[in-house]
């Protein structure tokens, strides 16, 4: 006796293993996803941004970089005030220079405070380092807690010391790199370029700024490259795939010097009106703070949405399934 074949045709089977009769009619952006992967790519990286509410990571962080500032800034003034009290000569100089810069009340004024700077800076380095270490330590963690995120990963520690502790360490190389990484671009828009090339009699050679320029750039890309394959890998509290992040990090790069270049002019233009230097620098420090995390963010979504990282990733637990008995009454 015959019987017919119950075996699924396996040409029908979808991504589910449910056969099929015909396939669905794709939309214009899956037909475009399935024609090119690098469109699929960053599909994957929109989707993985969205679903980890990226935005929303890049504001808290912001506020946190901006909570800490201060407390840096503190830090960094009372050390200023400990060197110049060592130096009785270098003092004179700078209160020579603020006051030369002021006028009247202003230059008395600003005397004064440098002076009491100067007495007080015990007391300061102890609040400033306090404070900087309270808030820097949380803007890390918050930092470290949206890259994760990106990968699909705790981003609380599993040990608090330690945690705190590569916290702190990621804390002074971030400070460190993003220095670095601000100050070529500063110096490469700023006139020491041409004052070095007058210096050196080149300033009437044909093309030396263009040249300039192009070196100082290349200059800039490659710390800024330096900078964003550290925030890719050593963010994330996970295990990164190196390839993935080498290129991610290029991206980082580009965008990343277009915001250098986007901050010089805007703080060059804000700070040449009253208005603009009372409200500009806070108000363009906390625009460049935050699509500066988000385009961290959004380079740790490309590198974890990679076809080497989805490999290597651990695979979502399902959810538990829920069993409804139902009892029937005859």
């Amino acid at each position: 006796m015959a019987t017919k074949s119950t075996d699924p045709n396996r040409d029908n089977l979808d991504d589910y293993g449910v056969e099929r009769v015909r396939q669905d009619e794709p939309g214009a952006i899956d037909k475009y996803r399935e024609k090119w992967p690098w469109f699929d790519h960053v599909m994957r990286m929109q989707e993985r941004y969205s679903e980890q509410v990226g935005n929303q990571f890049a504001a808290g962080i912001t506020y946190f970089s901006v909570l800490s500032l201060f407390p840096i800034l503190m830090l960094v003034f009372s050390i200023v005030a400990m060197v110049l009290a060592g130096d009785q000569e270098l003092l004179n100089r700078v209160v020579d220079k603020v006051s030369q810069s002021g006028g009247g009340k202003m230059s008395e004024t600003l005397s004064e405070v440098i002076h009491q700077a100067v007495d007080q800076r015990g007391s300061v380095f102890s609040i400033g380092l306090l404070l900087a270490l309270w808030t820097g330590l949380g803007w890390m963690a918050h930092l470290r807690m949206g890259a994760s995120a990106m990968w699909k990963v705790s981003g609380s520690a599993k040990s608090f010391l330690s945690g705190k502790i590569k916290d702190f360490i990621g804390l002074i190389g971030l400070l460190v790199a993003f220095i670095i990484a601000f100050a070529i671009t500063a110096i490469g828009n700023s006139g020491l370029t041409m004052r070095i090339l007058e210096t050196l009699h080149l300033e009437q050679v044909p093309g030396i700024r263009i040249l300039t320029f192009a070196v100082a750039l290349v200059v800039a890309l490659i710390a800024n490259y330096l900078v964003f394959v550290w925030l890719i890998a050593y963010l994330p509290r996970t295990k990164t795939d190196r390839p993935s992040v080498f290129r991610a990090a290029i991206i980082g790069a580009v965008a990343f010097e277009v915001f250098k270049q986007f901050a010089t002019i805007f703080f060059s233009n804000a700070l040449s009106n009253p208005a603009g230097a009372a409200f500009g620098p806070i108000i363009g420090i906390m625009v460049l703070m935050y699509f500066v995390w988000r385009i961290v963010l959004y380079c740790s979504a490309w590198a974890a949405t990679t076809e080497r990282s989805l490999a290597q990733a651990t695979p979502e637990a399902p959810p538990a399934a829920v069993i409804h008995v139902r009892y029937d009454a005859r």
